[in-house]
């Protein structure tokens, strides 16, 4: 086994049958989890029986542009319609400019990482990919464009979007508001804006960009509400072009570097005798260190219609 620790997160590597033979309880106390990296898709239902889930590493999350605004927002539950409108109302009623830059140049991005640096600074794991990718994404700023919003003169909100006319997507890489702004539903407000600049270019879909499988480290459980009941839908991101790394296999040992609860996406229990694709159902589970005897309770929030199956899996 070769161990590891990025960003805090301690894990353990390991091949597919040293997984499936590990006694693995009683590293706990050393690891947050154990993973296999690629492993071959015959193993997968032997994995699954030693504890493991299998998924992508990464996820991309994908939502059509539909015809116009209301009609993306029928799609919506009625709660998550009125948190729209809330924001659009908002923006409106103070008076919020959305600008768009496009191309992106050096002074729109460097204003951006003003209000994203701190952001990402605050949070525990947080890493700042915008900034280490600063140069290359200013090397192909024509590809880019961003959605501003500035209240009184000031800026209070960015989106960074990527143009990928190869997939008709426009991809959001980067969000960030400052404090205040979040609180408002500004979030919203700038979304619809990019789903508008998409449609103005004659683009099907929209991404609302990459995050790991596992939420409770980088990123968090609510994003994973946030970006589903907005409408999105997650798949593997090598299937969009936006990374090429293989599938894994992880088994969480410990929540102490990860959240209380941590969500991991996974394939159906089924999937793996088949080629990964755009419709191979997902799995859910929620993994927490609670011990309850009402599960219904922890998997309300994290009711999707994209999953075949939600679980709770008990840590510790």
């Amino acid at each position: 086994m070769k161990i590891e620790t990025v960003n805090g997160l301690t894990i353990g590597l390991v091949d597919a049958d040293e997984a499936e033979s590990g006694d693995w309880e009683r590293h706990r106390g050393e690891l947050d989890l154990v993973r296999v990296v690629g492993p071959p898709p015959e193993s997968w239902p032997r994995l699954r029986a030693a504890g493991f889930a299998v998924h992508p590493s990464w996820i991309t999350w994908m939502a059509p542009v539909a015809a116009s605004e209301e009609e993306f927002l029928s799609r919506l539950s009625v709660q998550e319609r009125r948190n729209v409108r809330l924001g659009l109302r908002y923006a409106a009623g103070r008076d919020v400019r959305m600008d768009v830059a496009d191309p992106v140049d050096d002074l729109v991005f460097d204003d951006f990482l003003k209000l994203y640096e701190p952001h990402i600074g605050g949070m525990r794991h947080g890493v700042p990919y915008a900034s280490m990718e600063r140069e290359e994404i200013l090397g192909m700023r024509e590809d880019y464009f961003a959605v501003q919003a500035f209240e009184d003169g000031t800026l209070v909100g960015c989106c960074m979007c990527r143009k990928r006319a190869d997939a008709s997507t426009v991809v959001i890489r980067f969000v960030t508001t400052t404090q205040d702004s979040r609180q408002h539903r500004i979030v919203r407000a700038m979304y619809m804006r990019v789903f508008a600049k998409a449609r103005e270019m004659g683009y099907r879909s929209v991404s609302l960009g990459t995050d790991p499988a596992l939420y409770g480290h980088i990123a968090k459980p609510g994003l994973f509400r946030f970006k589903s009941r907005l409408g999105f839908t997650p798949i593997p991101a090598r299937l969009f072009g936006t990374m090429d790394d293989p599938d894994e296999a992880t088994r969480v040992l410990r929540l102490d570097t990860l959240t209380e609860p941590s969500l991991l996406i996974s394939y159906a229990p089924d999937a793996g005798s088949e080629e990964i694709t755009f419709d191979t159902p997902l799995h859910l589970d929620v993994l927490t260190g609670e011990d309850t005897d009402d599960p219904e309770a922890d998997l309300g929030p994290y009711r999707a219609p994209f999953l075949t199956g939600l679980g709770v899996v008990r840590i510790g």
